[in-house]
């Protein structure tokens, strides 16, 4: 086994990421919440392109509605916990990004 895969492995092993893929799979077959997810994303399209085109009035629409259906997935607590655990998962995911990189420049630099 490479080190490649041993890091692959060791943060597979990782508690948060085994029960951020639990969560993950959990609301991938959940037609409702999938629905709220692709409406929300929906949403954030417009905000862009509205945003984009200095349309701040419908821009300001478009987030009221995009913040009513964060806070209607935020009222169901795997949800919360799963944008918890999302952005702890990525937190981790950058540092080691960082490191690989800096490695790399200290090898290259010396």
């Amino acid at each position: 086994m490479n080190s490649t895969d041993k890091l692959i492995e060791s943060i597979n092993d990782l508690p948060e990421v085994k029960r951020l893929k639990e969560l993950d799979n959990y609301i991938n077959n959940n037609k409702a919440i999938n629905d709220k997810l692709n409406e929300m994303r929906a949403i954030q399209k417009k905000m862009v392109n509205a945003k984009e085109f200095d349309q701040m009035n419908q821009y300001i629409e478009y987030k009221k509605e995009y913040d009513g259906i964060i806070k209607e997935l935020y009222d169901l607590p795997f949800v919360e916990e799963y944008m918890e655990l999302l952005d702890y998962v990525n937190n981790i995911l950058g540092n080691i990004k960082d490191r690989i990189e800096s490695e790399i420049d200290n090898k290259i630099n010396n």
